[in-house]
């Protein structure tokens, strides 16, 4: 009996402290909103902006497109273009402009409505200069496993991509593979040249790179898998900024440093150390597709 009357009373105090239980209502002071710009010029496609806000911590909405800007582009100190806001996505800017190699450009935003006050004014980009990109010679299949050159983890049919490196250090490239038209999510995958400047890979010392593999067996009656690469000559800055993101987006052990500010290119007229977030990038681009056999 004794113990009977032990065990109830355990089950009593159980039962108070979860009904004692009380819900905190965190009072966080909200950031006031910073301006965000995702923009890109190339020499082979439609020169996009898009202008947004920054939202609140525990805001589980979109960001905010900031509509009306004035948003041109400026080619070596000279304004050269003045883009138009899409009717279908407001905050998003577009022009059929296309850069050129060689050539340096600029970002020019003004918001004088439709805005925070903080974030009315006007906003430049890092003047940035369009870098040569090496040709996407072909696209091509190989069988590859661990005692292939190159080699693959999973056996299989890889695309192996064949180009070349210019020569002197310091050219930066980004690769991005769209696969039956579909894009690579969260896709970073970068290439310097910093241990092989000068090379050309596909002949010689130097395989071709493997960028994608083992290719799936197609179902009867489907057709095989194509693939599309893209090569881009990137900044130093960008990518430096890249890899500062990455590393921020890859945090969550206990052991992690805290997360620093990711800063891009976008600052204040007349004040660089007024900055926005987010990154204008310029880039050349060479492209090339190869459709697998089985």
């Amino acid at each position: 009996m004794k113990s009977a009357f032990k065990y109830f009373g355990l089950l009593i105090l159980g039962i108070s402290l979860f009904s004692c239980t009380d819900v905190v209502d965190l009072e966080v002071e909200a950031a006031p909103p910073e301006l965000v710009v995702d923009g890109l010029l190339s020499n082979d496609r439609d020169l996009y902006i898009k202008l947004s806000q920054t939202s609140g911590f525990f805001d589980n909405s979109a960001f905010e497109p900031i509509r009306g800007a004035r948003v041109s582009i400026y080619e070596n100190g000279q304004e050269t273009d003045i883009l138009t806001e899409s009717t279908d996505t407001p905050g998003t800017y577009r022009s059929n402009f296309k850069g050129n190699i060689g050539n340096q450009y600029q970002l020019r935003i003004e918001i004088n409505n439709n805005a925070p006050e903080q974030i009315l004014g006007t906003w430049w980009s890092t003047a940035d200069s369009m870098k040569r990109v090496p040709t996407i010679d072909s696209l091509g299949q190989m069988s590859l496993d661990r005692n292939t050159i190159p080699q693959a983890f999973f056996p299989g049919e890889y695309a192996v991509m064949y180009f070349g490196d210019f020569e002197g250090v310091g050219d930066y490239y980004r690769v991005s593979r769209m696969l039956n038209d579909s894009v690579f999510a969260q896709e970073n995958f970068f290439i310097t040249d910093e241990n092989f400047d000068g090379f050309y890979f596909g002949g010689g010392l130097f395989p071709p790179i493997a960028i994608f593999g083992p290719f799936e067996e197609p179902e009867v009656g489907e057709e095989a898998d194509s693939l599309s690469v893209r090569l881009e000559s990137v900044s130093e800055e960008f990518f430096d900024y890249m890899q500062v993101l990455n590393t921020q987006v890859q945090t969550g052990s206990p052991f992690d440093a805290p997360p620093a500010l990711v800063l891009g290119n976008i600052y204040r007229d007349g004040n660089p150390n007024d900055y926005g977030f987010g990154y204008f990038r310029v880039v050349a681009a060479s492209e090339n597709g190869i459709r697998y056999t089985p």
